[in-house]
């Protein structure tokens, strides 16, 4: 119902949802290797679709490979969620 009501009030991009509901949900493996061994394959795989999602996330494989180190430092914090995410990622959406 409360997605019912955002999507009514404009405040829900459709293809936000889709992507946060299913993630990626191709069977096949990606192409492109994994750059770093803490970097889960579900979450490489996730890359490779959010990255289609919307044009705010189109540069975010690169922008992971370029800076590692950051992204790596923000997903070893014990609390990530609760951390600003590297680069200008941190002014998406809370959504």
């Amino acid at each position: 119902m409360t997605i019912q009501i955002l999507d009514g009030e404009g405040l829900i991009d459709k293809n936000e949802l889709d992507f946060f509901l299913k993630g990626n949900t191709n069977l096949e493996d990606v192409e492109e290797p994994i750059p770093e061994s803490w970097i889960p394959i579900s979450g490489w795989k996730d890359l490779q679709t959010i990255v289609n999602v919307n044009d705010v996330f189109k540069n975010l494989i690169s922008d992971l490979k370029e800076n590692l180190p950051l992204f790596k430092a923000w997903y070893d914090n014990e609390k990530p969620e609760n951390e600003e995410l590297p680069l200008q990622y941190n002014k998406i959406t809370t959504f």
